[in-house]
């Protein structure tokens, strides 16, 4: 028997919309993987500046987007005791707030207004689910964040005037 023309390109348009269908769910399926996958993957951003405190000295990665900000040191298996992440909140903050979710190991979290500490804690430990504690301080244009007990080894507390070098291609810094 005979289709007529019309109703055998409706049968292939269908079974075009079928093959579609199945292209764009597995299509669907792998950007949602891939999107999870990259969205857990720690963030190693360059070395900017540097802290030296009492004889110590601390490289700093530099988290200035609001997606570095948001990532932090999350999802990270450990950070070196000679290393530390500045983040730079753009401008002063009341009640600054920051929080340990996913963040793999215990940290210092030193809150910083125009250069002079608000606020440090010690000791502030991993939050692999919610509910997690937040940390605030009063007011703060930066957070620096270091390896739990560094802030007690190197004497940081609050009214401390903390001075960050930038660090330089060419060897030579700048003070910021």
């Amino acid at each position: 028997m005979l289709l007529p023309i019309s109703k055998k390109l409706d049968f292939a348009a269908i079974q075009g919309l079928r093959i579609l269908g199945a292209i764009a769910g597995i299509s669907v399926i792998i950007g949602t993987l891939t999107l999870s996958f990259l969205a857990s993957r720690p963030q190693h951003l360059p070395v900017k500046y540097k802290l030296t405190r009492n004889n110590y000295t601390f490289y700093l990665e530099s988290a200035n987007s609001p997606t570095e900000l948001q990532k932090g040191l999350k999802y990270r298996s450990y950070l070196e005791g000679d290393r530390g992440m500045l983040f730079n909140l753009g401008k002063p903050y009341k009640n600054a707030g920051f929080w340990m979710y996913k963040v793999n190991f215990p940290l210092d979290i030193i809150f910083i207004h125009q250069g002079i500490v608000t606020k440090v804690v010690h000791n502030a430990l991993p939050c692999p689910e919610q509910p997690c504690q937040i940390y605030t301080a009063p007011i703060a244009t930066h957070v620096l964040e270091l390896p739990s007990g560094k802030a007690k080894l190197t004497n940081i507390k609050i009214q401390d005037k903390l001075n960050f070098y930038q660090q330089q291609k060419s060897g030579y810094s700048d003070k910021i």
